[in-house]
């Protein structure tokens, strides 16, 4: 059964409807049964990955021509919305895969390395992690340390320390951004490599609060080879691009998790008797729910509005901020109230709701933080304005 918003099929092709069905139907074979023992072991067994593959889910929006299933922004967004209302860290596995490690390439690299990424990389036969933050260095790329020296022969080899990989020590390959030189105007010139992981040193999984399932990494790589994707010097450039359509997949992952938790405390106010009543027939809770609702419907809309302007191929930089921003906060917000709903059985690890609480507050933070989405939004809203008065631009 499909969870979107009616106004959603409009804008989806048929093969796309059916697509989603059959990731709702792996979702409740594949994923919900295992959920809470992935959550307490703190691990999600890599052959999730390779039915994944196998299922598309890890090549939604790459071509036919490369292995994938060459469906548009909105269809993945309504699959990653699926996935987290069952398991957020899958969930931003996968979004990270799509519209980092497989859009990265996808779009920058030569087309003999496409040879070499393709379709290993989207198939479930490859695991592949991005690497950009450093212990210095995240939203701020100019902290970034890593470099990458261009040897004799041609071949560039790779020197630094990366922190906080989604995935990392379990990806066979990884996208690594390096510093490989300095531009006319001073600043740090950045490229982006393929890498084999096993030639990283791992340090350590990174214990986190939420999305534990997810193997958040810390490794360094001391002169490892790598090979250069795109042009030297298009790293930045290249990953911003890739952020405009991660931030849709987080937003994605927020209205998931929200939508997951909300469900379960609708049917907590429909059960559970206080009182001589039903929880459902307590306004105050019955507001919190409507509040939920409202919020969420909102997210979904600007969600929306970001996918459909990517679907038309229109730069959608400042409307996936704006998705992003407002999804990632009403999670938090839907999902602590549905908490707040279940009360002290909703704290507990006995019930999802306490998983979707932890796994939404990430999603303020990854991919750009809410304050960094509201310096993105300020500067476009302003840009625009200028270019629109002369003397100003």
């Amino acid at each position: 059964m499909l969870s979107c918003h009616p106004l959603c099929l409009d804008h989806l092709k048929p093969d796309e409807v059916a697509f989603l069905k059959a990731t709702a139907e792996f979702c409740t074979t594949e994923i919900a049964p295992h959920a809470a023992n992935w959550e307490e072991q703190e691990e999600l067994p890599r052959e999730l990955f390779t039915k994944a593959g196998r299922a598309g889910l890890m090549g939604i929006m790459a071509p036919a021509a490369v292995g994938g299933r060459g469906h548009g922004k909105l269809c993945y967004a309504l699959a990653i919305i699926e996935v987290a209302r069952h398991c957020g860290a899958f969930a931003m596995n996968l979004a990270a895969h799509n519209a980092l490690c497989v859009g990265h390439p996808l779009g920058f690299a030569s087309d003999e390395l496409k040879q070499k990424i393709f379709p290993r990389a989207v198939n479930g036969d490859w695991m592949v992690a991005w690497a950009l933050t450093e212990p210095n260095a995240g939203s701020d790329t100019g902290g970034v340390e890593t470099r990458a020296t261009l040897r004799p022969d041609g071949t560039w080899e790779i020197t630094g320390h990366k922190i906080y990989i989604t995935m990392g020590l379990h990806s066979d390959r990884m996208i690594v951004m390096a510093v490989t030189g300095t531009t006319e105007k001073g600043k740090k010139e950045f490229s982006a490599f393929w890498i084999e992981t096993k030639h990283s040193t791992p340090v350590r999984k990174v214990k986190t609060a939420g999305v534990r399932a997810s193997n958040t990494s810390e490794l360094k790589l001391e002169r490892v080879t790598g090979e250069l994707i795109g042009a030297r010097g298009s790293g930045q450039s290249a990953a911003l691009a890739c952020l405009d359509v991660g931030r849709i997949g987080i937003a994605g992952m927020s209205i998931g998790l929200a939508r997951g938790a909300v469900a379960i405390a609708i049917e907590r106010m429909l059960t559970r008797v206080q009182f001589g009543k039903r929880l459902a027939e307590f306004q105050a809770l019955q507001f919190k729910l409507a509040d939920c609702e409202v919020e969420l419907r909102a997210a979904e809309a600007l969600l929306l509005q970001a996918c459909v302007l990517a679907d038309r191929g229109q730069k959608h930089t400042l409307e996936s901020s704006v998705a992003k921003l407002y999804a990632s906060e009403a999670a938090s917000r839907a999902c602590d109230r549905a908490l707040q709903i279940c009360g002290g059985w909703g704290y507990t690890r006995d019930t999802h709701v306490e998983r979707c609480w932890r796994d939404a507050r990430l999603c303020e933070i990854g991919e750009g933080s809410s304050e960094v989405q509201r310096i993105v939004i300020s500067r476009a809203l302003l840009k625009s304005a200028a270019d629109q008065r002369p003397g100003l631009s």
